[in-house]
């Protein structure tokens, strides 16, 4: 089951699902900065909304480098 869009599960769900299809982690900046475009200019939103999306991508992002 996927986590609703802008929680941490869904982030971990990409992430995980983009380095496992990949297998280059250092490609994680990539899928971070996609997801970010994605939240700044597609999804439509209130601000405080967006900004609690883009604080949960950041913190998978750091979660998942430092299990690295």
């Amino acid at each position: 089951m996927e986590g609703f869009y802008g929680t941490e599960e869904y982030f971990e769900q990409k992430v995980s699902n983009y380095l496992s299809k990949d297998g280059d982690e250092n490609k994680l900046s990539i899928i971070a900065a996609q997801l970010e475009y994605e939240i700044r200019y597609e999804f439509i939103c209130h601000e405080r909304v967006r900004n609690e999306c883009l604080e949960n991508l950041f913190e998978v992002c750091d979660r998942v480098l430092t299990e690295k």
